[in-house]
């Protein structure tokens, strides 16, 4: 169960910060759709960003359960 939790806050954070960040872009742009839906926006955030702003607080949880992880997995 803790696996599946931390594949969530894993996807979530990934997922809530592109759309934070894609809100930044409303700066430059009229529609958070057209953002969003940018294929190129989403594939450099993907790449440069995503991942590892999106595995800090997965560590997080994953350091502070460690005692389940190492005994179960």
């Amino acid at each position: 169960m803790k696996s599946l939790i931390a594949i969530l806050i894993y996807l979530g954070t990934f997922m809530g910060m592109f759309f934070l960040l894609s809100a930044i872009g409303l700066l430059w742009a009229d529609n958070y759709n057209a953002i969003v839906s940018d294929n190129g926006w989403f594939m450099a955030y993907a790449m440069f960003f995503g991942w590892w702003m999106a595995i800090l607080p997965t560590r997080e949880y994953y350091v502070a359960n460690q005692e389940y992880f190492s005994h179960y997995l």
